[in-house]
């Protein structure tokens, strides 16, 4: 085929189409989670570590509804696939009651709970570290319910190859958070607890007009919202019988990230700012992780369910090469502006060097990063959630978190020894899901 023809097929292939409003979202995101880091910085020079560490306990607990966000996206993709309109519907409809009615405990529980638990996670933080963090984290609680329903209605939503509607939701409601931040941190000076209302109330927003866009979609069924206050036992079973794998194996991988805030923090209020800095640089260049993982779930498991398998395994394998090639030109961008970049979301010139001559770390351990979301999702897609989730629980607790401790505390090597000791787990878990896809038996399992 000639070189006009090949682009021309390719700019209207529906891989391609998918991929785009995937793209502009994820990047829309990342962009808007930077500005709203550089808000919270001005608030205090403790403030960033504070609101991170109220932000990694909200990831742990959002990583316990995996159950329901990847459950039922995995099975919406191979319904739509296999034409099973009723039956995808039925899907969605289970998985917002399921959202709602978990969520709504754990908001409660993570309230009562919050003091000792922050204190058990800070135990040397210091009083204005640990005040700012609980202010921050009560208010951010509030905004699990919706923040949860809204990642499964995306989920489902691109799950049915519909990933316009996701973007412009994200769109409206990132541009709402900042927004809301502006109001309740510029204007009402109400610092951390202003910083968690902002995302009660965009969630708010991003829920609402996820669940709108949904309804109004009559291509492949007819939602009905009275379905979501009903339960029903097959339809859950089968959901949480493919996410509580996920579930599981996202919830481990949270708890590492946030034993490493924790153990950051031990290092000291020094270490612990350049750490968060590196993390929150870090969120540009984890980019292409979120878009392979979209992409890969919703396209591969709809080929799987038209069961299509070589065609599933062509497209898996240029998306994991795609996000490779993303990866090491955005890792590129950030070596070269470093300095200046670290010097957006700290002033302490100390604090720039230190986070500027480990920023090399970041792009070795993204390639593995990237490599992870790109084919985890493709054997997830196929129904095979137990030997990713295998081999993530072994990844972090025999080898991340011990060798954690021994780099930090044993050696004294601080922040390089945590994202040393991270990239060395996510590499044995790549490595192990390149093998495992290369094989067949991942396509061909009942979901």
């Amino acid at each position: 085929m000639p070189a006009p023809r090949r682009l021309g097929a390719l700019a209207h292939s529906p891989t391609l189409r998918f991929t785009l409003p995937v793209m502009l979202e994820n990047t829309l995101t990342i962009f808007i989670g930077l500005v709203f880091s550089r808000i919270i910085s001005t608030i205090s020079g403790s403030a960033l570590a504070a609101i991170g560490m109220a932000n990694t306990v909200m990831a742990v607990i959002f990583s316990l509804f995996s159950m329901v966000t990847t459950g039922a996206a995995v099975l919406v993709s191979r319904q739509i696939g296999a034409g099973e309109g009723a039956a995808a519907a039925d899907t969605i409809e289970q998985g917002g009651f399921l959202s709602l009615a978990c969520s709504a405990g754990m908001t409660a529980l993570c309230l009562l709970t919050a003091q000792p638990l922050l204190r058990l996670l800070m135990p040397t933080a210091e009083d204005q570290l640990f005040s700012e963090a609980l202010r921050y984290y009560d208010m951010l609680m509030l905004s699990l319910p919706a923040y949860v329903l809204h990642g499964m209605l995306s989920s489902a939503a691109r799950s049915t190859g519909d990933s316009r509607s996701p973007m412009a939701v994200a769109l409206l409601m990132n541009l709402s958070q900042i927004a809301f931040a502006y109001l309740f941190i510029d204007v009402l000076p109400l610092q951390e607890v202003g910083a968690g209302l902002s995302y009660v109330c965009c969630r708010l927003v991003g829920a609402g007009l996820m669940l709108g866009a949904l309804v109004r979609d009559h291509r492949f069924f007819v939602l009905r919202l009275r379905n979501m206050l009903r339960p029903r036992g097959a339809t859950v079973r089968r959901i949480l019988r493919l996410g509580l794998p996920v579930s599981a194996e996202s919830l481990f991988v949270q708890v590492g990230y946030m034993l490493a805030n924790s153990m950051s923090i031990s290092l000291g209020t020094f270490e612990s700012s350049v750490y968060q800095v590196m993390n929150t640089l870090n969120t540009f260049l984890t980019l292409p992780q979120g878009i392979c993982s979209t992409v890969g779930l919703s396209a591969v498991g709809r080929l799987l369910g038209a069961k299509t398998y070589r065609a599933a395994k062509r497209t898996g394998r240029w998306i994991w090469l795609a996000g490779i090639g993303a990866t090491l030109l955005l890792s590129a961008i950030v070596l070269v502006f470093r300095v200046p970049l670290a010097g957006v979301y700290t002033s302490n010139p100390l604090e720039v060097e230190s986070a500027a001559s480990l920023m090399w770390i970041l792009l070795v351990m993204d390639v593995a990063g990237v490599s992870i979301n790109a084919i985890d999702a493709q054997l997830r897609a196929g129904g095979d959630v137990r030997y990713v989730m295998v081999v993530t629980l072994t990844a972090v607790w025999l080898i991340r978190l011990p060798l954690t401790y021994l780099f930090c505390f044993v050696w004294d090597w601080g922040v390089l020894g945590i994202y040393l000791a991270n990239t060395i787990s996510l590499y044995y878990r790549a490595i192990l899901g390149l093998v495992r896809h290369g094989g067949q038996r991942w396509m061909t399992r009942r979901v």
